[in-house]
């Protein structure tokens, strides 16, 4: 049941790096990232009895792994990649030829905020071996800028910064979320293999879970995005702003509102909103950030706002 472009396979996220070197505290429906952790559930590997057949290209024997973690949202997707050394105000390093340094090689995610919740899941079982689906990658998809961009962390990916703004954040490393009780046993992890073929095949170990992924990853991928271009969303539309019932959500995931029309543009006004904040117009509506509700054309508050009904991570 390969995947287009990966292959399903096994890895500890504990071992995975940020691509990225700040994340949003939230998900784009609002949903903050260190809660949704607490969402993820565990099932067993299936015994080497009743696993399928392994591919050619994976790796044999029996995963180490005690349990398999299953988040709420699509797996990470993950490349093996050599990252940029860079200092700290994120210019590259570069030797005394002017070439670029690189850092060692490891897996890295595209899917920075679901990485977090994944850690922080996994580090909260510390020191049980977890293990979660990932898609494998062979290269960035499309190579588009977007993509690219992300790959700017400043700590090889060992840390995240977590916050709305870089002047705002708080470091994230796996290991601040380790029970007390386990802490004495902290130290590296490292992946089983630097590529897919190194590792444990998801296909053969935990194939139920497999086919919710690939059916989960194929809906995300085939989704039509909206007619206002913000893909990811399905019952998304324009509609007039409504004269009450704003609200968003705080840098620490508080709910504040509703408030009038009148209010939000007049804060508006002295740039208190800034693109990520979680806002909506209408209480039944899941949250977007401020920046996607008003389409190209029109003025915030004004004419019309984005409406969405559907959650998304």
């Amino acid at each position: 049941m390969s995947c287009d472009g990966g292959e399903w396979r096994l890895l500890n996220p504990l071992s995975v790096r940020y691509s990225q070197p700040r994340i949003a505290p939230h998900f784009r429906d609002g949903h903050l990232v260190k809660d949704t952790a607490a969402e993820v559930f565990e099932m067993s590997l299936l015994d080497a009895a009743n696993a399928g057949k392994r591919q050619s290209h994976a790796a044999e024997g029996t995963p180490p792994y005690d349990v398999v973690l299953v988040p709420p949202f699509p797996p990470i997707r993950v490349i093996s990649w050599l990252p940029k050394l860079r200092r700290p105000d994120g210019q590259a390093k570069k030797d005394a030829n002017g070439d670029q340094l690189l850092g060692r090689r490891g897996w890295f995610s595209l899917d920075n905020r679901r990485l977090h919740s994944l850690q922080v899941a996994a580090a909260k079982r510390w020191p049980m071996r977890c293990c979660i689906i990932v898609h494998c990658i062979e290269e960035v998809p499309g190579t588009t800028i977007k993509e690219l961009r992300k790959f700017r962390t400043i700590t090889e990916g060992r840390s995240v910064e977590v916050g709305m703004r870089a002047c705002d954040t708080m470091s994230f490393t796996w290991s601040q979320a380790v029970p007390p009780h386990a802490s004495a046993a902290i130290g590296d992890v490292d992946p089983d293999g630097l590529f897919a073929e190194d590792l444990f095949d998801a296909e053969k170990w935990v194939p139920q879970s497999v086919m919710s992924a690939v059916q989960i990853s194929h809906e995300e991928e085939t989704e039509s995005p909206p007619a206002n271009g913000y893909a990811g969303n399905k019952e998304m539309k324009l509609a007039p702003c409504p004269e009450k019932g704003w609200q968003y959500k705080d840098p620490a995931g508080n709910i504040q509102g509703p408030f009038p029309l009148e209010k939000m543009r007049i804060w508006h006004q002295y740039k208190f909103f800034y693109p990520d904040l979680p806002m909506r117009s209408d209480p039944v509506d899941a949250f977007l950030p401020f920046a996607e509700l008003f389409p190209a054309g029109e003025e915030p508050f004004v004419g019309r706002v984005v409406r969405c009904r559907q959650n998304a991570r």
